[in-house]
């Protein structure tokens, strides 16, 4: 494994829980999974051991308070899939705000699926042109009533419990696109994406 990879894998104390999780469903990567693993242990057993005797009566006597031992297995670096996320979502969010002056991306954007909630807030700040955000913004709401007007059709055809009005249309799986719209694509944002964001 490489030696960066390696440093910052102990510094960012493995990965966010989300992504940690998913290294267990590469098959046939139980050797590097172990390699990673021991580093980190390394990593934290080494910061734990350095909390000497010594160095924790300087701090009693110094007044200090905080917990040395808290702060010394806190991550000094993110998740690093979540920081390369980080970098690709502000990638595409930045060509998008950047190209959304032509009419064509305007156009496009409004007969998408659009953004979910936490992407469009983001890619709301980078517009700069007050009359850009505005048609992104009449684009994102209609965008949202049709899903709303498809989710009351699923509940209208749902409630009635007869098998001849259960959803079949562009109903039948709004409840899940909706979810997704207001809180974005599953494991997509793991526990600590956006750390270091405004």
């Amino acid at each position: 494994m490489d030696g960066e990879i390696q440093q910052d894998l102990r510094k960012a104390r493995l990965l966010c829980n989300t992504h940690s999780w998913q290294l267990l469903h590469f098959r046939g990567h139980a050797a590097d999974i172990a390699v990673m693993t021991e580093a980190v242990l390394d990593e934290l057993i080494k910061a734990l051991e350095a909390d000497a005797p010594a160095q924790r009566a300087t701090r009693l006597l110094l007044g200090q308070r905080a917990s040395p031992v808290a702060a010394a297995l806190e991550p000094t670096k993110p998740c690093l899939c979540c920081a390369h996320l980080d970098r690709m979502e502000s990638n595409y969010l930045d060509t998008l705000a950047s190209h959304f002056h032509d009419p064509i991306v305007q156009e496009t954007y409004a007969v998408s699926e659009g953004l979910c909630l936490p992407h469009f807030r983001q890619f709301t700040k980078l517009l700069k042109n007050p009359a850009e955000t505005k048609i992104a913004v009449r684009a994102q709401v209609n965008i949202w009533k049709i899903l709303k007007d498809e989710l009351g059709l699923f509940l209208i055809r749902t409630s009635h419990g007869s098998s001849d009005d259960q959803p079949i249309g562009a109903e039948a799986d709004s409840w899940k696109r909706a979810v997704k719209q207001i809180v974005g694509e599953k494991d997509v944002f793991g526990l600590r994406r956006g750390e270091g964001k405004d």
